[in-house]
């Protein structure tokens, strides 16, 4: 770099280092969708038995809603829903008619503020 300024972001003043190529543009301008790689071999061997879709405040009680997720049949995904309409509970719901519809077996519980019960409620289930 003898004789060249190092390369400074305009709007914050930061000097930063180019590393690679820059992606290919389209001809409109736009940068190129970006691309995922292959998982790590660990996760590309896992096999997710009953795999649970929970909100962040349920963490604490995570024995309770993994043993709800443990007496579901082999293969079904439980989605707990906050109690709240929001953004999140909305999220939920679409990525449980989207499992449904590509054939997952769903169960949704709606999570009420109170402990979860350690089995699934009768009619929780959809198909």
């Amino acid at each position: 770099m003898s004789g060249q300024r190092p390369a400074v972001d305009p709007r914050t003043g930061r000097r930063y280092r180019i590393l690679g190529p820059a992606p290919a543009r389209s001809s409109t301008g736009a940068a190129p969708p970006r691309s995922f790689g292959a998982p790590p071999p660990a996760l590309r061997t896992a096999h997710l038995d009953n795999p649970a879709i929970v909100p962040a405040s349920l963490l604490p009680e995570k024995a309770a809603w993994q043993a709800l997720a443990n007496a579901l049949p082999a293969g079904s995904t439980l989605i707990v829903l906050p109690d709240k309409p929001g953004a999140a509970r909305a999220a939920l719901e679409r990525v449980s008619r989207s499992l449904a519809a590509h054939g997952s077996r769903v169960t949704t519980v709606e999570h009420d503020g109170r402990p979860l019960p350690r089995k699934p409620a009768e009619g929780a289930t959809r198909s």
